[in-house]
């Protein structure tokens, strides 16, 4: 790349980053250090446990350059807490990637902690999340924050770290710290070119914690596209993308899917926010997967038109390999999917994905239904899901997410009840009506019920193995999660129950308590710490998985 060797002398001067020193990249998840209770931010993730695809794909992008590269997954490491410190120390750069506004202040506990412990360490943050709120992560103590596409950004600046750059103007799509103010590239970079773009670097990343059990084989990630078309207006991934979604070919997707099954693996998740989008592509990838023997078992997110239009889709995913797909249904009251923009293609939307949901459990495809729930004041048409349209029905309430058009409405009419950088499931982020808050619209009995269904204890106990670990596992999450529990949690929980204060005042709270200096300070010099879910990933204390792993010394070239 020209650019990044074309640097004028007098941009460059010596920070203790020469290029004859491997700049040592630690590519992160965030160990849990805190989370909402009694129910974590992320159990459709604690479920569905594969890998992100982010890490391998940046990895690749540098791995010519003179680095060592480590990834630590944070989210599934038996680690305890003074090797997450040792970690974090061993690190010259830092990368995180942050989605979403429920995993924000857990992210920025570990910034503060990784400064505390490495303070020469430089932290670059990128996703949606950061993209969404640049200047926001800047001022939580990050050194860059990468928008958009990351690949070119990424690899620019970490050449530029390795030549003790002083100004970053050169870095497309960056943000930076520079004497303590906000600086912002004007260089922006062109969507890359998915088919030229190196494959994605797996050598680094331990898969043994990942998979769904629907083979004897390692779990991984696959992208076969990015962005999404649809025009839902409470989703944030569209606008990134400008509607449009851009496709790898076949060819070069079944390579990256040939070279983990070499490495081991069984059972994957295409990441892809809209598989079978282009119904073409998608058709002709499973056909290929089919006639090459590649025999893995997949996931997917998929919309329901997909099989409403090709009933025989269902039957020629199967035979590739899929057992369990996730449908955004968001509801069955087709007024509001109208009013949101779901773009679904039916005059009745309940007799589409019922039908859709009968093709897909024929084939023996397993079916979990996203749910949004609205406001509770606003009336709608319900219809309990689970054996209806799908297997499993997986509920959250309705978020203005920064960056959707959903959000610009309630900024328009002032009707967002707290700043969005941070969020958690037992607070509201909407104003209904005359200004009141949004309402949960989570029912515990409804739930209930719903678990002990005939269909979900048939399932529990003789479905098929990504049935039982829908089943099963949100138990063990829910107990592992209260059993894990502190003051500190209660006194969380019981303030976001307060009919006293405003969500704002609620959400002060909260980030305040996590984010004290003095708890800070403790999670420093610690040895024991009882995470959120620390049954797999703090109270296994005598294992080191992570630092001595063949892959860790292999990528990194010397012992931490």
């Amino acid at each position: 790349m020209a650019a990044e060797t074309a640097l004028a002398d007098s941009e460059c001067v010596s920070i203790g980053l020469q290029t004859s020193h491997r700049l040592r990249v630690l590519f992160l998840h965030p160990k849990t250090l805190v989370d909402s209770w009694p129910v974590p931010v992320d159990t459709l993730g604690e479920i569905v446990k594969f890998p992100s695809a982010v890490y391998p794909v940046l990895a690749a992008t540098i791995k010519d350059l003179p680095v060592a590269i480590s990834i630590l997954d944070g989210y599934v490491a038996r680690i305890s807490l003074p090797e997450y410190r040792e970690r974090l120390g061993w690190a010259d750069l830092l990368a995180i990637s942050c989605m979403s506004p429920l995993k924000a202040l857990d992210t920025e506990l570990t910034i503060k902690l990784a400064r505390e412990v490495n303070p020469g360490v430089k932290i670059v943050v990128g996703g949606n999340h950061a993209t969404a709120w640049p200047e926001r992560w800047l001022a939580a103590g990050v050194d860059f924050v990468v928008t958009g596409e990351g690949e070119v950004p990424f690899r620019r600046l970490v050449s530029a770290l390795l030549m003790g750059c002083r100004s970053f103007d050169h870095v497309p799509n960056l943000f930076w710290m520079d004497s303590g103010s906000c600086r912002r590239s004007l260089h922006t970079t062109e969507l890359i070119d998915l088919e030229s773009a190196p494959p994605p670097d797996w050598s680094a990343f331990d898969l043994k914690p990942y998979g769904l059990g629907m083979s004897h084989g390692l779990g991984a990630a696959v992208e076969i596209s990015r962005g999404c078309p649809h025009r839902c207006d409470f989703c944030n991934i569209n606008t990134f993308w400008y509607y449009k979604q851009r496709y790898k070919s076949v060819g070069k997707v079944i390579a990256e899917l040939q070279a983990l099954k070499d490495a081991g693996v069984g059972e994957i998740i295409f990441t892809d926010d809209n598989f079978g989008g282009d119904e073409r592509h998608a058709v002709s990838l499973l056909n290929e997967m089919i006639t090459t023997g590649l025999d893995l078992r997949f996931g997917c997110f998929l919309r329901g038109d997909t099989i409403h239009r090709n009933p025989n889709f269902a039957s020629l995913a199967y035979r590739a390999g899929m057992r369990f797909c996730m449908m955004g249904i968001e509801t069955l009251d087709p007024e509001w999917l109208k009013a949101h923009r779901k773009g679904v293609r039916a005059a009745d939307p309940i007799n589409m994905y019922v039908r859709v949901y009968k093709i897909l459990r024929d084939q023996g495809i397993f079916v979990v239904g996203l749910f949004i729930l609205p406001p509770a004041t606003i009336k709608i048409r319900r219809t309990r899901p689970t054996g209806v349209v799908c297997d499993y029905q997986f509920s959250a309430d309705l978020v203005a997410l920064r960056g959707s058009v959903l959000f610009e409405k309630h900024k328009e009419s002032n009707s967002i009840s707290k700043d969005m950088f941070y969020h958690d499931w037992n607070l509201s982020s909407i104003l209904v009506g005359d200004q009141i808050e949004q309402r949960s619209g989570k029912s515990f009995i409804e739930t209930l019920k719903e678990n002990l269904s005939r269909l979900a204890l048939r399932q529990a106990f003789s479905g098929s193995a990504v049935a039982k670990r829908f089943r099963w596992r949100p138990v063990g999450i829910l107990i592992e999660r209260m059993v894990c529990t502190t003051v500190a949690d209660v006194q969380r929980f019981r303030v976001s129950r307060s009919r006293t204060l405003t969500m704002q005042q609620k959400q002060d709270y909260c980030v305040r308590s996590v984010l004290d200096p003095a708890h800070i300070s403790r999670l420093k010099t610690k040895r024991h710490f009882l995470a959120p879910l620390g049954f797999r990933t703090s109270k296994w204390i005598g294992l080191k998985l992570a630092k001595h792993t063949p892959a860790h010394r292999k990528a990194t070239g010397e012992n931490l």
